[in-house]
């Protein structure tokens, strides 16, 4: 096998290290697959020996675990040869007490080992030291959190990237952490800092993969079509995903794909995310009422298939109060798109560095997934806001790299994000702006007795209930004033079959059943708090024509004004 030439994060850090511009090097994302090598594949470590820094005179790796080791019993011999000088000259005893585990008593054996390669003629020049998992030696943490070993392994890694010496030495230092934002900030912004991500495989990289796995040749799909099924995963897990099949006697069929894929997502992101395909069946003409909003979704399902993905919306915000259909209306929308819906769980954790992390391989997957659909439930909860205050700046970190992803216009027509929230006013304004979430499309209960009466009949419907013509009327009559949710209707509706297969009717609905379930029939929710809520939609939207006709000439200052009254009596 031939390598394919350097591509996306491999060639920037090629043109940076050929540059010699930079000593530290910070490599994150998906550091945890494999990459082309000649030959084959191989982990991290073995594409930066054979691939990207082949025939360098010293490669060292370094973790708080293992300590320093080398990349081959021959580098190892040259080192203590070294190091039998430096006991000798130095008085110390390491070639024969061993070499320190903690950086912070490793780091200036290692810089006298640096500098040595360079003046010394009969030493080889050229070092690159890989350091893996430095999040667990400079940790982001405030400073006064900060211990004194992880203040002094971060003023080396500094003083290191800033040293003409080292670089005039030919000395490389390699940070390897799946999240940067695990890492102090004052690495992350010092400009002597060069940074790659490290993407999940596109399609080319996944299809040369495939061409290349024996494994493939097992599948029933097509290898463009296997190659485009496994997005979203990671090479490592698209071999997984083929040798579980194959190891087990069996064909890589479509079934097995969406299966594990669905599976190797939700496992890799730790059970954060919901994957779910769209449903064939499902359409927005499942859902009652919210006209305006549906037929702002049908064009935009229709310019996902007509491929127009540049006029395609960066992200929609559906506010609404609660019980008003918006996971319900977005998965329909999903499944006219054909496309496939993520839905985001909470993943901020208690433990330091665990929420950046999490939501790294969440955008990741996103990023690499699309097209897709992604449903933010709760979002102003989600998202957070600039104020981090009490959390070590975690609220901070993670409200810059949503907004940081959301802003990409790079990923317009590969990802449509859904926000909904009863509360679009706790949304940071920054999320509200145009290229984010600038198309707002409110939802509102029934607007009159024939939202009430097609909110009956749909839901009726689903239930394979069959409302007789004295029902309906009754609906229409004493019904049709009252501002009911699809949630509302179908609380009751559920009661009245409930009376009907009691009474040994089954399917059978009549009018007594319905009338008990709605003079039984209780509201619990504060109607303070939903007006709260419907106001705060009304103000969030972002064109009249998805206002109900009775909305679109309030006095929006005057409406302001008694939103935020209300909040203070709240």
């Amino acid at each position: 096998m031939t390598p394919q030439p350097l591509r996306s994060w491999a060639l920037e850090f090629a043109r940076r290290w050929n540059a010699g511009t930079h000593t530290v090097f910070l490599v994150h994302g998906n550091i945890h697959d494999i990459f082309a090598v000649p030959g084959g594949y191989e982990p991290l470590k073995g594409f930066f020996m054979r691939r990207l820094l082949p025939g360098r005179a010293w490669m060292l790796f370094y973790d708080i675990g293992d300590g320093l080791s080398f990349g081959s019993p021959e580098m190892q011999k040259r080192f203590y040869e070294w190091l039998d000088v430096f006991d000798t000259v130095e008085g110390t005893t390491y070639s024969s007490t061993g070499i320190p585990r903690s950086f912070t008593l490793l780091a200036p054996l290692l810089r006298r080992f640096f500098l040595a390669t360079g003046d010394d003629p009969k030493m080889p020049r050229g070092v690159t030291l890989v350091i893996d998992f430095p999040e667990k030696i400079i940790p982001a943490a405030e400073e006064s959190g900060a211990s004194v070993d992880e203040r002094m392994a971060l003023v080396t890694l500094l003083k290191w990237a800033a040293s003409p010496e080292l670089r005039r030495q030919d000395v490389g230092i390699l940070l390897v952490a799946e999240s940067a934002g695990e890492l102090h900030s004052d690495l992350l912004q010092n400009p002597h800092v060069a940074q790659m991500r490290i993407d999940l495989p596109d399609l080319d990289d996944r299809t040369a993969y495939l061409a290349n796995e024996p494994d493939a040749k097992e599948s029933d799909l097509p290898l463009d079509q296997l190659a485009q099924r496994t997005a979203g995963l990671s090479l490592l897990r698209i071999h997984h995903l083929l040798a579980e099949a194959v190891k087990n006697g069996r064909r890589v069929t479509n079934d097995h794909v969406s299966a594990a894929k669905k599976r190797l997502i939700e496992e890799y992101c730790q059970g954060l995310v919901r994957f779910k395909d769209p449903k064939p069946a499902v359409s927005l003409d499942r859902v009652a009422t919210h006209t305006a909003a549906k037929a702002k979704l049908r064009d935009i399902a229709r310019l996902f298939r007509e491929g127009k993905n540049d006029v395609i919306e960066r992200g929609i915000l559906v506010p609404g109060r609660v019980g008003v259909g918006k996971s319900f209306l977005i998965d329909c929308f999903a499944s006219e798109c054909g496309l496939p819906v993520l839905e985001l769980g909470e993943f901020r954790s208690k433990w330091v560095g665990d929420t950046e992390r999490q939501q790294a391989r969440i955008l990741m997957t996103i990023r690499a997934l699309g097209p897709v659909v992604v449903v933010v439930d709760e979002a102003d909860a989600v998202f957070g806001n600039r104020s981090g205050d009490g959390d070590a700046g975690v609220s901070t970190r993670v409200f810059a790299a949503f907004a940081a992803h959301l802003g990409d216009s790079s990923l317009r027509g590969r990802e449509v994000w859904v926000a909904m929230t009863s509360r679009p006013d706790l949304l940071a304004i920054d999320m509200k702006r145009q290229g984010r979430f600038g198309l707002a499309l409110p939802l509102f209960p029934a607007q009159g007795a024939d939202d009430v009466v097609t909110l009956f009949t749909v839901i009726a419907g689903v239930k394979k209930i069959a409302l007789s013509a004295e029902v309906v009327a009754f609906v229409r009559e004493k019904l049709g004033d009252r501002a009911l949710t699809g949630s509302d209707v179908e609380a009751v509706v559920t009661r009245a079959k409930e009376s009907a297969v009691l009474a040994g009717r089954d399917n059978d609905v009549q009018l007594g059943d319905l009338t008990g379930a709605v003079d039984s029939f209780i509201d619990p929710l504060d109607p303070q708090l939903l007006r709260m809520q419907e106001a705060a939609a009304i103000l969030s939207c972002s064109d009249s024509r998805f206002l109900p006709e009775k909305y679109r000439n309030l006095d929006r200052a005057e409406l302001a004004a008694e939103f935020e009254r209300m909040k203070r009596t709240r």
